[in-house]
């Protein structure tokens, strides 16, 4: 290193010594964006891995699986593959859903020889205060209702091997006894299991004889054989492709997060060009002079891009930290939605995963250094003379607007093009195409509107008036990244508020058309692959019977296998005697599709399941039924909201003809018009507490009420996102104003020199603030709109499969306007501050 770049780089390391505001500034804008992204992309990784786990903990090292219907296997089935095949790597299986003192558990009833040969569940036990109480542990298996926990769901718990708790499953609770604790390699794959002896588990689930299914490790050779052995109501799945299924379902939901957390960090790529931008205007004399005085193009631009990558290094590492805090935070919110939405999760470790944090490092630096490129490279080219003079930079900076606006405008263009490419990602991309294209554009279109706002309102403005307008005009290079940082974000907030009250009206609307009934009473629990316990036939007469009960329906919810994997089947019941599609909203249909579907000729499927598998109304789709394989015509695609992967439906009285099982759910009644809805809810309230079991009865407007709530459950997480977004962009106006005021120290005092006081100073310097926010929120709107309609019409289609009614909140246009002027009067209250504090005569000397 030469004496000249030494001696540059003291002078570089002082002045941003001397700029420590800035700089500090700098590095939060930075961190923010880095926090935002590591936090998301932690929350994201450890919700797969926890959905990895949750699957691995059932299947293990299972090469296949053999699948029923709901009826199950018949467990002489898995003995027969043992006896006349030889598999000798063959586990059945059966599991559900169950929770003992308020919490979640998956319950495995397992064969524990069986096991051994699998060699997927490698625990260690504790029996009843003996520490490797193996010999004795297969025999208390055995007891009825023995069952094992792992030692840290039994610590929160507060149990110990010999108690006996209360299990509940569904509509029914029994006593287990809890015989053993087990420790596994990992203890967050194990802590929402319960584990029992499969003869145990039978009668706990309600499985009689049957099994859920049967896990094998075949070869190649075995695989075919056991093909052409299977009888046509089983069906052999590869445990990998069901499984990459399954981590597939909630992909979309951490595509958007991810794409979300990456908006933050653009907000914080615009705020560091700013800084950058605002420090080589700050040292364009000493820049001019070490040019003059020999400094190379090179070891210019090394110098500014060196002390940028120092800044965002020191970011990066602050915004890791943060983000490792906000991450397990947000994954809380995740593991919510997804559980919600997906999959139950009874893994909720948060994984500190290095690749997302040196993800978030590398794109902070890379942001860091491509946002600082622009600036270092104008100051690097310049002549002396010209870095040295501040009019210069201005009078480029507005040469360049026209050219940047259509720069814009092809970025716009091609962002639509883009749009007309498949897949998720590809909205993602096309949509930032369109957001850099938009922010290249409000530059120009800022500088419009001051000069417009300069000629047609100079004669009302006064001379205060044009102060403000003209201070804000003559340092487009300061105040246009800072605008355009919160014009995105404001956008941001637009665009998601926007998708988010369209979802919402739009699941009102299907609740309305779909939750037709007055009361309804059901089974608590999940769909499950199993049928699961039903509603006493002798309830449901009684109910059926009740006065002021007009009509009544039934239903049946449970996961079938099709040639798509695993789907949720709800046979229904009409209520009236006219409605044969009730509570499913049609979109498309064939002709005489509600006659056909009455008399069982084909079958209805979801609006997600449709999109995503490419189905319309006359496509033929295969089930796998008690009886064997059946391919039943799309009658008709219906509105649903409750899961992004699908739903099929058909007649209940079809369904009795192709599965074993005939009971009944759920049911819905419709009062007569002289009944009060609360007294028809009451009284079957009433007869329902006569029958064993746990019953869940609700009115209508519960379950509507129900549903809105766990919407908006789910949409925590990026109501968070969007609140740091707009923080970023905070630390970005502040960043700006604080720099311009700064830069202005010699004009404010020459303003209090000529009389102006401190209160007028600082009434300039906020109401310049104000115009900022104003203007960042006028240019918000037909991005923020035209992000919203993305989001409805392409994004949330693509990635769940839902189609909505694209709602425009009256209120979300001044609350935009209110949320950018807030933001800039907020960022301006300081340097307001410290403008008034300047004192004439020293200010005037330094310069």
């Amino acid at each position: 290193m030469t004496a000249a770049t030494t001696a540059l780089w003291r002078a570089g390391l002082r002045e941003l010594w001397r700029q420590r505001w800035q700089s500090a500034l700098t590095v939060l804008g930075i961190a923010l964006g880095v926090c935002v992204v590591v936090a998301v992309d932690l929350a994201n990784s450890s919700a797969r891995r926890a959905f990895a786990l949750s699957l691995q903990s059932v299947a293990g090292a299972a090469t296949h699986r053999l699948v029923a219907g709901p009826a199950g296997i018949d467990q002489q089935l898995y003995v027969r593959l043992r006896t006349e095949l030889g598999l000798a790597k063959a586990a059945p299986l059966i599991s559900d859903q169950v929770s003992i003192g308020g919490r979640s558990f998956t319950l495995l009833g397992v064969d524990p020889v069986a096991e051994l040969a699998m060699q997927r569940h490698a625990f260690s036990w504790q029996s009843e205060g003996e520490e490797g109480a193996a010999a004795v542990l297969p025999a208390r298996l055995l007891r009825p209702g023995a069952v094992l926990m792992s030692t840290r769901a039994a610590r929160a718990l507060g149990l110990a091997p010999g108690d006996t708790v209360e299990l509940l499953h569904r509509s029914t609770r029994q006593p287990v006894t809890l015989v053993a604790l087990f420790d596994a390699p990992n203890p967050a794959a194990s802590e929402g299991l319960l584990l029992a002896d499969i003869a145990v588990a039978q009668p706990l689930l309600g499985r009689g004889e049957s099994l859920d299914h049967i896990d094998l490790i075949l070869s190649d050779a075995e695989q075919r054989r056991l093909s052409r052995w299977l009888p046509p109501q089983l069906e052999l799945e590869a445990s990998a492709a069901r499984q990459h299924n399954l981590l597939q379902m909630s992909e979309a939901f951490h595509l958007n997060l991810s794409a979300m957390s990456l908006l933050a960090l653009l907000i914080g790529a615009l705020l560091i060009y700013n800084a950058m931008t605002v420090s080589v205007l700050r040292r364009r004399r000493s820049l001019g002079i070490c040019r003059a005085l020999g400094v190379t193009r090179g070891e210019l631009l090394r110098q500014l891009l060196g002390e940028v990558a120092l800044l965002a290094t020191l970011g990066c590492a602050l915004g890791s930290v943060a983000g490792l805090l906000l991450g397990q935070g947000l994954l809380q919110l995740v593991l919510r939605t997804v559980s919600e939405l997906y999959y139950l999760l009874h893994v909720t470790a948060f994984w500190a995963d290095p690749l997302s944090l040196l993800k978030g490092i590398a794109l902070g630096l890379a942001a860091a250094l491509l946002a600082a490129a622009a600036p270092a490279w104008e100051a690097a080219r310049s002549a002396p003379v010209s870095v040295q003079q501040r009019v210069v930079v201005e009078q480029r900076q507005r040469a360049r607007v026209g050219w940047r606006s259509l720069a814009g405008v092809m970025l716009l263009a091609v962002g639509l093009a883009w749009l007309e490419l498949e897949g998720l990602v590809n909205g993602f991309v096309a949509l930032t195409w369109m957001v850099l294209g938009y922010c290249l554009i409000s530059v120009g279109l800022m500088s419009l509107g001051l000069a417009l706002l300069s000629r047609l309102a100079a004669p009302l403005l006064g001379a205060r008036g044009r102060l403000v307008v003209g201070g804000i005009g003559a340092n487009l290079s300061r105040t246009a990244p800072a605008v355009t940082a919160l014009c995105v974000a404001v956008a941001a907030t637009i665009g998601v508020g926007v998708m988010i009250a369209s979802f919402r009206h739009s699941v009102e609307l299907w609740l309305q058309q779909s939750v037709a009934g007055d009361v309804y009473i059901s089974v608590p629990g999940r769909a499950s692959a199993r049928a699961g316990p039903a509603l006493p036939e002798s309830l449901l007469n009684e109910l059926r019977q009740l006065p002021g009960v007009a009509e009544a329906g039934r239903s049946r919810m449970l996961r079938v296998q099709t040639e798509f994997g695993s789907l949720r089947l709800l046979a229904v019941e009409a209520a009236t005697h006219e409605a044969q599609t009730p509570r499913l909203p049609l979109l498309q249909a064939l002709p005489g599709a509600a006659r056909d579907f009455g008399r069982g000729a084909g079958l209805l499927i979801s609006e997600p399941l449709a999109y995503h598998q490419g189905l319309a109304p006359g496509d033929p789709l295969r089930l796998l039924t008690d009886s064997g394989p059946l391919t039943l015509p799309v009658l008709g695609v219906f509105a649903d909201y409750t899961s992004s992967q699908g739903l099929i439906a058909l007649h209940w009285h079809l369904f009795q003809q192709l599965w074993a099982d005939t009971g009944a759910s759920g049911l819905m009644l419709l009062r007569t018009p002289d009944t009060a809805q609360q007294a028809l809810l009451a009284a079957v309230h009433a007869v329902a507490a006569e029958y064993p079991g746990q019953w869940q009865v609700r009115s209508s407007a519960e379950i509507r009420a129900e549903s809105l709530a766990m919407f908006d459950r789910t949409f925590v997480v990026t109501r968070v996102l969007r609140l740091l977004v707009v923080l970023v962009a905070f630390v970005g106006v502040l960043s700006a104003l604080l720099s311009l005021q700064l830069e202005r120290r010699r004009e404010l005092a020459t303003l209090r020199a000529l009389g102006m006081t401190p209160g007028e100073v600082a009434a300039l310097v906020l109401a310049q603030t104000a115009l900022l926010g104003l203007i960042a929120g006028v240019l918000a709107l037909p991005l923020g709109l035209g992000m919203s309609q993305l989001l409805v019409e392409v994004i949330n289609r693509r990635a769940f499969g839902w189609s909505l009614q694209l709602l425009w909140p009256p209120s979300v246009l001044p609350e935009a306007l209110a949320l950018a002027l807030l933001a800039a009067l907020l960022a301006g209250l300081y340097p307001a501050w410290r403008a008034a504090a300047v004192a004439p005569a020293r200010s005037l000397r330094e310069e």
